[in-house]
């Protein structure tokens, strides 16, 4: 019983800190898309996004250990 606690709190960080980056990037994409479609230009935004989103997550995943 022992070795599952440890294990599930080992898995606990990494799961807390995938989450986050996925929070991350859709909330970039999201807003990108929004100024888009305020702009007329929806494809442009959604790459812009992307872009943003990405970075976004790897720099969220990277600074919470």
């Amino acid at each position: 019983m022992a070795d599952e606690e440890k294990e599930s709190r080992d898995k606990e960080p990494r799961k807390r800190k995938k989450d986050l980056g996925n929070a991350v990037f859709l909330f970039c994409l999201f807003i990108g898309i929004g100024v888009g479609l305020a702009l007329n230009e929806v494809a442009v935004g959604a790459l812009i996004g992307l872009g943003c989103g990405f970075m976004g997550a790897f720099i969220a995943r990277w600074i919470v250990r």
